[in-house]
């Protein structure tokens, strides 16, 4: 939370009605930029995880054809995964991944 700032004097009636209406811009972006904030994250997991993946695939000295036999998944689909800046991948595929490279993907509930 940020600082508190005192002043020495009482807000004029001007300043009072421009930080309602800074504190209403306020309330009103704030659940989006959260909802934001929360996909950015998850993202950001997402990549984490499919790097970690790929590191683990080529340190098992597996091309993407042999996890495309493996997994089923076509090859140039395997590789935008892995190179994709904003990925998108289903829960089952990121299993079928995974369990190709032999492991396992574990998801977990948090409070928001």
């Amino acid at each position: 939370m940020g600082k508190r700032i005192t002043r020495n004097r009482p807000l004029t009636d001007e300043e009072k009605a421009k930080y309602g209406r800074v504190r209403e811009q306020i309330a009103e972006e704030l659940p989006d930029i959260k909802r934001r904030g929360r996909a950015a994250k998850q993202r950001i997991l997402l990549k984490q995880v499919l790097k970690a993946l790929k590191e683990e695939r080529r340190r098992q000295g597996m091309s993407l054809r042999a996890l495309n036999e493996r997994t089923g998944i076509d090859r140039g689909s395997l590789s935008k995964l892995e190179n994709d800046p904003d990925p998108n991948i289903t829960i089952n595929t990121l299993m079928r991944y995974a369990e190709a490279v032999g492991k396992t993907i574990t998801v977990q509930l948090d409070d928001a």
